[in-house]
């Protein structure tokens, strides 16, 4: 849920294209940039009325200006990370648009995004390293809201018997993704736990 301080904000956004359809990244604030909102493609009238209902003072920043310097940065990263490439983009720079959700969400969140490239680890792998052991379903809940998809890699979080789960780009993007970072998977469409780099949280 966007915060209610956040819709009576002014906001923008700009169109990243990608082999999946067009990515549209959302910020507040133009002398200092606070990244607000990544929404995976769909159909692009859904993506964007999605996005002014949740920021009611949203407008499309003016291509013939540059992009503020995150927000170039952040464009950059999303472009590779959807080609599969290695991409960084550094956490903290995520943290002010994470302010509204509660502590639980904001540590799996940071826990997602330590997982580097070519490895998955699970859900219950990551309620184990949250403290709380039983509560992967939580995690699952807190990955599924996760509002910056691809800078946080929530498609390295598969289920504990190696099966995609869910995804807010949808399965098969999920899978081409890991797919393309080196990550194998079964002929039954499943990650190969066998042979796939599984992340230890330390």
């Amino acid at each position: 849920m966007i915060p209610i301080q956040w819709k009576e904000t002014q906001a923008f956004s700009t169109s990243v294209p990608t082999r999946f359809g067009s990515i549209l990244v959302v910020w507040q604030g133009e002398e200092a940039p606070i990244l607000s909102r990544i929404y995976l493609p769909r159909n692009d009238g859904a993506l964007v009325s999605q996005a002014h209902t949740d920021f009611p003072m949203l407008e499309q920043w003016n291509d013939r200006r540059l992009l503020p310097d995150l927000i170039s940065r952040a464009t950059e990263a999303i472009c590779a990370a959807a080609e599969s490439k290695p991409a960084q983009f550094p956490f903290k720079l995520l943290r002010p648009g994470l302010q509204y959700l509660n502590s639980f969400k904001q540590t799996i969140l940071s826990l997602e995004a330590s997982i580097p490239f070519g490895h998955v680890s699970t859900y219950l792998e990551l309620a184990k390293a949250s403290g709380k052991p039983s509560a992967f379903r939580a995690v699952a809940s807190a990955l599924s809201h996760n509002p910056f998809p691809l800078l946080i890699p929530c498609h390295r979080v598969i289920a504990s018997n190696g099966s995609l789960a869910g995804y807010q780009g949808g399965l098969e993007m999920k899978r081409f993704l890991l797919e393309r970072e080196g990550v194998p998977f079964s002929s039954s469409g499943m990650v190969n736990l066998h042979l796939a780099r599984l992340w230890h949280f330390s």
